[in-house]
């Protein structure tokens, strides 16, 4: 058989359940094509999702395989490797013993951790590793040096969101808690970067103001890795999803409108992945976009234009587009629905909006967590960000434990997005109607699994609307969606949707 066709029986084994038969299956298709881009996506799904009681050498060797693929999602098997790296922890974790675990090396420098136990035992080593470095005799040896380098470089991906310890002194040890004097060459290279980035106009909103110099801070998200993918005609799988969607031919490549584009992790993936794409990413962040092109020159992605602007301006540019992605953005406006309007106006007919807003009853505990740290008076500094996850991980704010269960916790700039942010709106289904009225655009639908083919699942959501309202066909009713939703109180994590330009 073909990769192709080994990957296929491999989805089809995963969609059913039988995870261990489609990791076979995956396997089979690289080892007949090594690299092959989409049995790569399904194995890291897998290893994504791979939990043990005990240490697992098989899945130990998958996981170095896949930090061996510069191809591989080291974002999403960074959870099977954190599993394997707590059951396997030993009893007396020195770092002469740890400094040998090929698996925790390629986890620290290429996977940012998200694990409460894992966290407390690489703090513990990072100590005793700085403990050990101090030793006046003899020099450390090559294996701790790595070792302390491999933690630098987790701290670093988290932005120094663990207690620092003063007493440690700047260095090789030093570089465990703090950053060091001498700036990072990619820090240089952004900086070259952020002076020379053309601007749609200059920024006047006083919200969009205060949210530019949060995300100047805090550029959102560090990210380091960029994951293969088969090509994809985005419109044609947007048909495949919603098949009322009106059916338009647009001449030439792809002209995809990424607002919100932040460091460029997004954009860059739909400039990568996406067929024929011709990217422009706008963000209010100079930093934050000289990160995205920093990165896109790291990978040769030359499909993508990167600019400093308001969604509000966007009607300056004096061009059309022909797609837009806006997930996680609007909420973040004065008036989300102004920044609609600005998106719409620049938008050919027959375009299609992917769209993602916070939803009031999925973001309780954020709410919560606010009014804490407004409480507390937390200031929105790594100090302030590391002492509200003291009180969260230490037990003192028992309620919010939870929020160690959100993948934004792990990191400052993830934190200060999630729980510190300057300005944030929650919606309802009554306040997303309202949203979307008069904005030029249809609703399609909704997604809750961006990525797959939203009409193939015959589980959650869809299937709960299929059988309560089998008459409607286009599943985008919104009086029928509340309707769930009020008997459903967590049916959305967010409302992730999709609409066409009128």
């Amino acid at each position: 058989m073909t990769a192709a066709r080994f990957t296929s029986t491999g989805d089809e084994l995963f969609a059913s359940g039988r995870l261990d038969e489609a990791m076979s299956a995956y396997r089979q298709a690289l080892a007949h094509t090594p690299g092959f881009p989409a049995a790569r996506m399904g194995l890291d799904a897998i290893l994504e999702r791979a939990r043990t009681r005990d240490p697992n050498p098989s899945l130990r060797g998958l996981l170095l395989d896949a930090y061996a693929d510069d191809g591989a999602n080291w974002e999403a098997i960074g959870w099977g490797a954190a599993n394997q790296l707590v059951v396997g922890w030993p009893a007396t974790a020195t770092p002469e013993a740890m400094a040998g675990d090929a698996l925790l090396l390629a986890f620290l420098t290429k996977s940012l951790n998200r694990d409460a136990a894992l966290e407390r035992k690489l703090i513990a080593l990072r100590a005793a590793t700085a403990q050990a470095l101090a030793q006046p005799s003899p020099s450390p040896s090559p294996p701790l040096v790595e070792l302390a380098a491999a933690l630098a470089e987790q701290v670093w991906l988290n932005e120094y969101i663990w207690p620092d310890d003063p007493a440690v002194p700047d260095g090789l040890a030093g570089a465990m808690y703090r950053p060091q004097p001498a700036p990072r060459a990619e820090t240089i290279e952004e900086q070259r970067l952020a002076s020379a980035l053309p601007e749609i106009a200059p920024i006047v909103d006083s919200v969009s103001l205060s949210v530019a110099a949060m995300y100047e801070t805090n550029p959102y998200p560090r990210w380091t890795h960029l994951p293969r993918r088969p090509k994809v005609d985005v419109r044609a799988a947007l048909m495949r999803d919603f098949p009322h969607a009106r059916a338009v031919a647009f001449e030439g490549p792809l002209a995809v409108l990424m607002p919100g584009a932040g460091t460029g992790q997004h954009p860059l993936s739909v400039a990568s992945w996406y067929d024929k794409a011709e990217v422009t990413a706008v963000d209010l962040s100079r930093p934050s976009l000289a990160y995205g092109k920093r990165m896109a020159a790291r990978y040769g992605i030359d499909n993508i234009e990167f600019m400093r602007g308001d969604i509000l301006d966007l009607p300056k540019l004096g061009r059309r587009f022909d797609h837009v992605e806006c997930v996680g953005v609007l909420h973040h406006m004065a008036d989300p629905k102004a920044g609609l309007q600005a998106i719409s106006s620049v938008l050919r007919p027959g375009a299609f909006v992917r769209l993602g807003l916070y939803g009031e009853g999925a973001r309780r505990i954020v709410v919560k967590a606010r009014q804490e740290i407004a409480a507390a008076k937390l200031p929105a500094t790594l100090e302030g960000l590391r002492e509200f996850r003291r009180r969260v991980m230490g037990g003192s704010l028992r309620r919010l434990a939870k929020l160690t269960e959100w993948e934004d916790f792990w990191s400052a700039s993830l934190l200060r997005d999630l729980c510190f942010h300057v300005q944030e709106h929650r919606f309802t289904m009554p306040l997303l109607r309202r949203f979307l009225e008069g904005s030029g655009l249809t609703l399609l639908g909704f997604e809750f699994n961006a990525g797959a083919s939203q009409r193939a699942t015959d589980a959650g959501p869809l299937a709960f609307y299929r059988a309560r309202f089998p008459g409607d066909r286009t599943l985008s009713n919104l009086a029928n969606w509340e309707q769930l939703e009020r008997e459903k109180s967590n049916l959305f994590p967010g409302y992730a949707f999709v609409c066409q330009k009128d």
